[in-house]
Formats: C-alpha cells, sequence, structure tokens
C-alpha cells in the first residue's frame, strides 16, 4: 500500500490527514472515515488511550484493492482549528469535505466512494451522505439511534454498576469522583445547563468542552435522517457493545428507505475487539491493547467490492442507490 499525506479545507480550516492507496493499476472505490466522539486523530486515538481503530480498517481496505482517507479532526493532530468549540454540525461539514477531497483524487474512482462511520461517526453517515454528491453508501459501526439523555444515563448506571466491583481505598476514591447517584436528575441539569448558557465552553466531569457540541448533540435525531435515506448501508453492531446497543443496529434496517445489511458480531465490544467477559468501562484500557477483529475490515472490503463503477453498469451515472450485495 501506499501512504500519501493529505490536506484539504473545510470551513476555512486546513484539515491534515493520509489517502491511503492499495497497490493496483485500475481506479480505486475509496473509504472516507469518520471518528467517534472526542479529539481523535486520524487513526482513531485520543491523547492517553490509543485503540487504533481507523488505522487498522485502513491497512487491512488496502490490501483487498481498497483506498481510504481518514483524518485529524479540527483541533487535533496536523488538523487547524479548536475542537474545544466545535459542535456535531462541524463534523459533518469536515466529513463532506473530506468526501469532496476523496473524490478530486488521481486513482480515485469517484462514483465509488463510501463514508464509513464509528459510534458518534456512525450516527453522522447519512447527514453526511445526504450532502454529499459523490458518496454511494454509508458504514455505520457500532451506531447508537437513541437521544443523547438516553445514552448518557444508560453509560452513568453501567459506570455505576462496574464501580461498585471495585474494592479497597481505590474502589471508594473513584466511587467518590465518578458514582452518580441520580443519573436521570444530572443528565437533565446537564440539558438544563447547556441550553441555559452563553458560554462556548463549559466543565463537564473535570473536563472543558464545547457547548455547542453538546447543545448539537441533545437536539441531534439520526432517526430523522434514516426515515429519508436511500442509498445503501452496510451496518455493523457488537453483541459485547453496551455503550451503542446492538438491537439499535438491527433497527436501522427498519428506518432506512434504502438496501441495509446488518450484521451483529456476538463477542465484539464497542472498540471493535472480541470481548468474551462481560463487557465493563474500567477494562476499555486493556481491550485497547487487543487487534481489532478481522471480521469486521472484511465485511467492509466484500461489501465495498460489491458496487461497479456506476457508467460501467450503463445507467450514465445516475444514483439509483447501487447494489444490494451480501456480506460474509
Amino acid at each position: 500500500m501506499n501512504l500519501q499525506p493529505i490536506s484539504f479545507r473545510s470551513d476555512g480550516l486546513a484539515l491534515s490527514g493520509t489517502l491511503t492507496m492499495p497497490r493496483i493499476a485500475t481506479p480505486a472505490p475509496c473509504v472516507v472515515m469518520v471518528h467517534g466522539s472526542g479529539p481523535q486523530d486520524r487513526d482513531g486515538n485520543i491523547k492517553g488511550f490509543r485503540t487504533d481503530i481507523l488505522r487498522y480498517i485502513a491497512e487491512h481496505l488496502a490490501a483487498q484493492g481498497i483506498a481510504s482517507l481518514r483524518y485529524d479532526k479540527r483541533g487535533c493532530g496536523q488538523s487547524e482549528g479548536h475542537f474545544g468549540t466545535a459542535g456535531l454540525l462541524e463534523m459533518v461539514g469536515d466529513a463532506q469535505a473530506a468526501v469532496a477531497c476523496a473524490a478530486r483524487q488521481p486513482g480515485i474512482c469517484p462514483d465509488r466512494i463510501f463514508v464509513l462511520g464509528h459510534s458518534e461517526g456512525a450516527v453522522l453517515c447519512p447527514d453526511i451522505c445526504a450532502g454529499g454528491a459523490f458518496t454511494r453508501g454509508a458504514i455505520m459501526l457500532c451506531a447508537s439511534l437513541r437521544s443523547l439523555e438516553e445514552d448518557l444515563i444508560k453509560n452513568a448506571e453501567v459506570l455505576n454498576r462496574d464501580l461498585k466491583t471495585l474494592k479497597g481505598l481505590k474502589g471508594r476514591l473513584a466511587r467518590w469522583l465518578f458514582y452518580t447517584k441520580d443519573p436521570q436528575a444530572v443528565v437533565a441539569s446537564l440539558r438544563q445547563r447547556v441550553e441555559n448558557t452563553r458560554r462556548r465552553r463549559m466543565w463537564v466531569s473535570f473536563q472543558r468542552v464545547s457547548t455547542k457540541f453538546y447543545r448539537d448533540t441533545f437536539n441531534y435525531n439520526v432517526r430523522q435522517h434514516l426515515v429519508t435515506f436511500r442509498k445503501p448501508i452496510l451496518a455493523i453492531g457488537g453483541g459485547k457493545d453496551f455503550q451503542c446497543l446492538p438491537e439499535d443496529t438491527l433497527e436501522i434496517a427498519e428506518l432506512s428507505q434504502g438496501p441495509v445489511i446488518t450484521r451483529i458480531m456476538p463477542d465484539m465490544n464497542h472498540m471493535l475487539r472480541n470481548q468474551q467477559e462481560e463487557p465493563t468501562m474500567l477494562n476499555y484500557k486493556a481491550q485497547s491493547d487487543e487487534p481489532v477483529l478481522d471480521e469486521v475490515p472484511r465485511t467492509v472490503a466484500h461489501w465495498v467490492a460489491g458496487f461497479a463503477p456506476l457508467q460501467a453498469r450503463g445507467d450514465g451515472g445516475a444514483d439509483h442507490g447501487g447494489p444490494s450485495p451480501s456480506a460474509p
């Protein structure tokens, strides 16, 4: 494979990334990758927490003849801007700019560009594709279809459960810092703070975060985007994912107007790793040392490879949603 540094502009900012090209002679399909939540770099890493999800998928796709473009979020890695004041809609615009950049690259087939999102990126996929003339379909990895309130309450309840298992002084200190006595009340208070403040940044759980990001997310409804979405979707969920539940992945097929293939990988957690034991938040860092499940990029590559160039099918290049190839 051939790694090429790349830069493109979005909202007046220069965003930096990597174009991974396979070693094939013909124009290749391309997957544009969109991160999960937080200040992530092009590989899907946050400072102090390395997962390399996007890098691993990019390398596997290249071995299967598929190009990919991944980039540092604004204000992260080598990209300009300030992540701490950006909102969800800026993330959508940046991803659409990445798609347009991919379509301009030599060696890329411009009518075989797909958007792959993980977690938050998966939630944004239909919105990104709907506004991008070049996108052929969406790949949604571990998507939640629930409101931010529902997700925050669910995650707080999971963390509370895990904190109760910690013993000794470490456990007492962790519960004092992170245990949420009434998750519903805390989340309701957070939403009220977000809606009422004029500050661009605010403190949430010992971190200064973008108020706009929380305001956008509180008011974002992925179901509204799915019910008008007609392009093909590959949706993959994990049976051991407590952040984005597998039943949400299955619901994508019920909501979308286009062809949808769903895959639930029984022992996969939110970080696309194999997990035999009960998933907890407390072992996330240890789990990140494990490799990403090969089945994920293998399924993605098989699905993408099933889409022939539009003009080669004799339809004059019109986007009719493409075929619905089966995944292994």
